[in-house]
């Protein structure tokens, strides 16, 4: 567990203090919370092979936030999942973080959300 989480994280962490407890916890979390909806997520990611899931272009605007140094989906996933999603998808790169940007960089992360969740009016000038 302590691997997977330095893995999600571009800026190291001290995982060491972070009690046996918590981590067997998390893990049981992670291993059996909603398995199938993960197994999906997970097929969703895989894009590349002719065989594999395949997402496709959804109608309503999509925010992809995505991490810059994400060890566990690199960043050339953020593209082929924007490509798949189609015109509406709009990916954002959250520079200087890995698969956890909302813990590394919330004011960023936080900024993105809220700038596709309540866009600027549109001026009438």
């Amino acid at each position: 567990m302590r691997r997977l989480l330095g893995l999600a994280y571009h800026r190291p962490r001290r995982f060491s203090f972070t009690p046996a407890f918590v981590l067997r916890d998390l893990a049981q979390y992670l291993y059996t919370d909603k398995i199938e909806e993960k197994k999906e997520l997970i097929k969703g990611i895989t894009l590349g092979d002719e065989d594999k899931f395949h997402l496709i272009p959804l109608p309503q605007e999509v925010l992809i936030l995505w991490g810059e140094h994400d060890q566990i989906f690199p960043i050339e996933k953020a593209f082929k999942v924007a490509r798949q999603l189609g015109a509406n998808a709009r990916l954002e790169i959250i520079k200087n973080t890995g698969h956890m940007p909302q813990e590394e960089d919330p004011k960023r992360f936080n900024e993105a959300l809220l700038n596709f969740l309540l866009p600027a009016p549109n001026s009438s000038l």
